[in-house]
């Protein structure tokens, strides 16, 4: 059994309420089947559709919450090479995991992200800018460094998104907010639940984070 201690500090991303929502904004990619956008066409086209999902009076209110979570898990869930985060946040220890705890893995941290991330939907404000500052790609790998002004904190924050080319497509494999790695993030605790307890443990541990954040009230 990990120690209470132990399990405070894992599965919590240092950041923000308003990164966080920043990060989930600019996730949605409408880019139609075939075509080859750029990442920074990708990021670019997917603030405005993002914005239009989030200010639809179909999903608005606490009653459509479910559905409006559901819409979001839809169109980002696709663009996210979910396998290689999860992969890159078990580090060294993924090579020692069998196929199918590799696959049971995936599935459980998706699910854990899903959960940690959905309720900031519900913080979304009006007024927001977006800047796209630069596009970088090498080779098969691509940054595309953008900054989020928030009017309520009067503030600017930087996210970089990290792509990678998988056939035709840019997927995401991290995201850095404020400097803050999402996968160096998850890493550095997990592998301290791991360099001190079990496998078996760390599973457990995410299990029941994530009843316990599906257990938590909705925003007010």
């Amino acid at each position: 059994m990990i120690p209470a201690q132990e399990e405070q500090p894992v599965l919590h991303l240092r950041l923000s309420v308003w990164v966080i929502v920043s990060v989930i904004l600019s996730l949605f990619f409408p880019v139609a089947p075939g075509t080859a956008a750029s990442p920074l066409e990708v990021i670019r086209s997917g603030v405005s559709q993002a914005i239009a999902v989030l200010q639809d009076p179909a999903y608005q209110g606490m009653d459509r919450r479910q559905e409006r979570t559901a819409k979001v898990r839809e169109v980002v869930l696709p663009l996210f090479d979910t396998r290689e985060i999860a992969k890159r946040t078990l580090g060294v220890y993924w090579r020692d995991r069998t196929e199918e705890e590799r696959e049971e893995f995936v599935a459980l941290f998706t699910q854990l992200v899903e959960k940690t991330y959905s309720s900031t939907l519900d913080r979304y404000t009006a007024g927001v800018e977006f800047y796209y500052d630069q596009e970088r790609i090498d080779g098969n790998f691509a940054d595309v460094a953008t900054r989020i002004f928030d009017p309520v904190q009067n503030k600017t924050f930087s996210v970089v998104y990290k792509l990678h080319q998988v056939g035709e497509r840019w997927l995401i494999y991290d995201i850095v907010a404020e400097n803050v790695s999402m996968v160096r993030n998850y890493r550095n605790q997990f592998n301290r639940i791991l360099s001190k307890s079990s496998y078996e443990d760390l599973v457990q541990t995410i299990q029941n984070k994530i009843k316990e954040l599906s257990a938590a009230p909705a925003p007010s």
